[in-house]
């Protein structure tokens, strides 16, 4: 045993020092030389025959040696070593060749690895929090009676809540600002599984009225803001007007819900606060499993739990409201509807490797076919199938791990190109980035189709006719069977190149259609700036009002401002101002509650500035004070949703925690609050409007944070500063936001989709341009192996136009076997696509049909060269060479 290791250690140190070895080697062969040629000396023999004879007793020298050098060395890895520098050579005498194989594998490789690489930050990788793999969400959203109802009897989750997120008002540190922050349980942290870098967590009853004036701010926050001040615990700031004690702070990085939020304040829970404990913000539970417990186990018990919910609620509610709640990962529903984009992406990303694959094969087995007698001397030589095999696939993966090492470099750079498909201010964004994972990936990729690709020229390589091949070196000895496969190979790279052209023209219609729709109203030079006063501020509803038309009042006589309004929310900016409601003629049952109605608060000049049509009816009027009879406008979708056919003037609709109904004065156009293409939440039964005055939020106060928009012709910037002086003048307290053209709101609205399709469309240019190399390669290889067919036809009389026929139909056969495998594979890609199309179908014909067009056009230029070519060719050097 112990001999053995030694040796084995000998060995493993000589092979890292060949020439030692080598010259220990020669040292000893010449030594037995010697002794050998001394004893034939001493028979008598002369110096020159003594040498012959022990020539002929010790054999070839040569081959005692390599014998020894493999004794005491690892041969296999030798070989694979010199396989990997023989490569390198062929490569770098056929630089053309190499550098299109690679740059074609490297692009590949390089979306491929930029997709991996967020997949892995998003997906893969676990969330940084302590056995993050046992954190889970409650599905839907449930008030604080609910979470504490779930905490009480839920035996398998320890639960916690935690809002998407609001803003508050940071006053007293300079400039009044708009900063983000979350209402989270006492337990939030705790759940989570993470620790407050400085100071403490929330402690239990600090969610209880009078002590829950505590806040545990960012670690982004405290650098920005208070300059990493070290006596930041137990500072006082006012957040919304409320004076909070500061008892921690987060380490860096940590972003839950969403890396916007700066503060976690406690949610407060009053039981005896009626409107706030069962009707106050709905928010989403995180849970973590107990020990023992599994998410199956949980999604019982959670369905069990949701199941007769409905029924402890002091007002009416759905009868199956959330019954159908489940638990899933953390991770996965952070991600949201990324998640399926990503694959989608993925997918086209793979496409577009596995085209590229196809093209190296394709070229690969050109290429084999000019090395066909260097094989065939090699085979002559004494190499077998294997050995030769070998070399081919080594070559192959030598290729393959070039083009990852640029892929790698090049991914990089796409990942910052990728980003804005992510949502901005989701958590675990600042992870995306090319780690090990990723490293690995692209290796083990490099591997994968550096065989895939080599596989099948390998094997044309090595089976061929040595006599034939070494005697005339003809490219006519090259087999149909092997034509036939790269031909198939093109097939299969036309279906996949369709399947993703196909897919980029549905986003780009499906864009347009966004682009071109009427969403309601007219942003043209309409700016918006939002206005925060806090909540206190607007606790005197006259105050408030007051304080909005004295803005309004000089907002309007300021330079190149023609028109004025205040709104609590603009469209498509992403707010969700509802209240249940009681509407007339409906009353209220288990399978009809009280409807969710969105909800905008508006001056009387809003509809008028945005451009809104007023259908019936009037609108509102400065007369519509707070001490007039109460009047509202609805959208025309919500008439005819609870008065089809009946014109709605003069019908009543009330918040379900008002007393005295609400007189519809008036129906409006229907407008696209949510999103361009008309998506609305499932939750949302209708829209109406309120006159600023008389408007009501969830919690029946007035709103206090509200979007000043203006209609200009000045310069933004001036217009900007010019109210940020009125509000300043008005109140020094309140934080004026940036002003945004509504433009550039309606832009951002569809900028998600905008980058998807951008970063779709590059998959699909470059799977079309490497489907058009394919195509055009294999003609040349189809003309340069039909030489002689097609001389001895021009010799017999075809003409150049029929030989050109000849080539293109060849090349049109092939495009259309590859298109009419990839309509079948369009059907799939109609499902997966659905989430991102709107206003088109997935099987459109006219997208489809000019796909396939566009498809045999760029089959037919990429042939153009090989059959005008073939049609040149000199008939009489082809056959007198032959």
């Amino acid at each position: 045993m112990i001999f053995a290791l030694s040796r084995r250690w000998r060995q493993f140190h000589l092979w890292f020092h060949r020439d030692r070895l080598c010259r220990e080697i020669d040292e000893e062969l010449e030594h037995h030389f010697f002794l050998a040629q001394k004893e034939h000396i001493e028979r008598g023999l002369t110096a020159q025959a003594a040498a012959v004879e022990t020539r002929k007793a010790l054999g070839n020298m040569t081959l005692a040696k390599e014998e020894s050098r493999d004794a005491w060395g690892f041969p296999a890895i030798d070989r694979f070593m010199q396989d990997i520098h023989y490569s390198l050579r062929i490569l770098s005498k056929n630089l053309g060749f190499s550098a299109v194989a690679i740059v074609s594998l490297a692009l590949g490789i390089a979306g491929t690895t930029a997709i991996f690489s967020i997949v892995n930050a998003l997906l893969l990788r676990p969330l940084p929090f302590r056995d993050s793999d046992r954190l889970v969400r409650i599905t839907e959203l449930y008030p604080k009676a609910i979470f504490e109802l779930f905490q009480q009897h839920c035996r398998t989750l320890d639960i916690a809540s935690v809002s998407p997120g609001s803003e508050f008002n940071l006053t007293g540190e300079g400039p009044p600002i708009r900063i983000m922050g979350s209402e989270t349980s006492v337990d939030f942290f705790e759940v989570i599984g993470t620790s407050v870098e400085r100071g403490r967590a929330f402690e239990a009853d600090e969610d209880r009225p009078g002590i829950d004036r505590v806040v545990i701010v960012s670690h982004e926050f405290w650098s920005t803001t208070f300059h990493h001040d070290p006596d930041i615990l137990g500072r006082s700031i006012t957040l919304g007007g409320v004076n909070r004690r500061v008892i921690g702070v987060m380490p860096a990085g940590f972003s839950l819900p969403s890396d916007k939020v700066q503060v976690w304040i406690p949610a407060r829970i009053d039981p005896g606060n009626i409107d706030d404990y069962w009707g106050g913000e709905f928010v989403p539970l995180i849970g973590r499993l107990r020990p023992g417990a599994t998410i199956t186990q949980a999604r019982t018990e959670i369905h069990s739990l949701a199941a007769g919910i409905w029924s402890l609620f002091p007002f009416p509610m759905p009868k199956h409201w959330n019954s159908d709640s489940t638990v899933m990962s953390l991770q996965a529903d952070l991600l949201g509807h990324t998640r399926s984009t990503l694959f989608v992406l993925l997918g086209a990303v793979g496409a577009v490797l596995v085209i590229a694959c196809a093209n190296v094969a394709g070229l690969l087995l050109a290429r084999a076919t000019a090395r066909r007698k260097e094989i065939a001397m090699r085979a002559a030589l004494g190499a077998v199938v294997f050995r030769i095999v070998r070399q081919l696939l080594t070559e192959s993966i030598v290729l393959s791990f070039l083009a990852a090492f640029i892929g790698v470099l090049l991914g990089f750079a796409a990942i910052s190109i990728f980003r804005p498909i992510i949502p901005a201010g989701l958590s675990g964004l600042t992870r995306i980035t090319i780690d090990w994972r990723v490293i690995g990936f692209a290796g083990a990729l490099s591997i994968l189709t550096g065989l895939s690709f080599g596989i099948v020229p390998a094997l044309s390589a090595a089976r061929l006719n040595l006599v034939e091949t070494v005697k005339s070196g003809s490219q006519r000895s090259a087999t149909r069977t092997w034509l036939a496969m790269r031909s198939w190979l093109i097939a299969g790279e036309v279906a996949l190149t369709l399947v993703l052209v196909l897919g980029g023209g549905l986003l780009v219609k499906s864009l347009y259609a966004l682009t071109t729709v009427n969403p309601g109203f007219n942003a043209h030079r309409v700016l918006t700036m939002q206005i925060s006063p806090s909540e206190s501020f607007c606790q005197n509803r006259t105050r408030c009002v007051a304080f909005y038309n004295q803005i309004l009042d000089e907002v309007r006589g300021v330079s190149g401002v023609s028109d004025a309004a205040v709104v609590n929310t603009v469209p498509l900016d992403g707010m969700l101002p509802a209240i249940p409601a009681d509407v007339e003629d409906h009353p209220k049952t288990a399978d009809f509650p009280a409807p969710m109605l969105w909800t905008g608060a508006i001056t009387p000049n809003y509809l008028r500035l945005m451009q809104i049509p007023l259908l019936s009816g009037r609108g509102f009027t400065n007369a519509d004070t707070a001490n007039a009879a109460p009047v509202i406008l609805i959208t025309t979708s919500t008439a005819e949703r609870f008065w089809p056919g009946v014109s709605p003037i003069g019908k009543h609709i009330k918040s379900v925690a008002e007393k005295q109904w609400r007189t519809i004065v008036g129906v409006v156009a229907d407008v696209r609050q949510f999103d361009l293409a008309k998506h609305s939440p499932s939750s949302i039964s209708g829209a109406i409007y309120m006159p600023y005055a008389q408007s009501i939020q969830g919690d029946n106060r007035i709103p206090a944070v509200m979007d000043l928009l203006v209609k200009t012709t000045g310069n933004a910037e001036q217009t900007g500063a010019d109210i940020r002086r009125i509000v300043a003048d008005a109140s020094p307290d309140i934080p004026v936001g940036k002003i945004i053209a509504l433009q550039q709101i309606v832009g951002a609205s569809i900028a998600g989709v905008r980058s998807t399709i951008f970063i779709f469309l590059s998959f699909a240019a470059a799977a079309l341009i490497l489907a058009a190399v394919g195509i055009y390669g294999l003609m040349s290889y189809s003309v340069s192996q039909r030489t002689y067919e097609i001389s001895l036809r021009i010799a017999i009389g075809a003409t150049s136009s029929r030989i050109v026929g000849l080539i293109l139909a060849q090349s049109v056969r092939v495009t259309l076997i590859g298109i009419l495998a990839g309509l079948g594979a369009s059907l799939l890609l109609g499902r997966l696509l659905s989430g991102l199309l709107s206003g088109v179908s997935a099987t459109d014909p006219i997208v489809l049909i000019g796909v396939c067009l566009f498809l045999i056009i760029v089959s037919i230029a990429a042939t153009s060269i090989p059959a005008w070519r073939a049609a040149h060719i000199d008939p009489m050097r082809i056959l007198r060479a032959e």
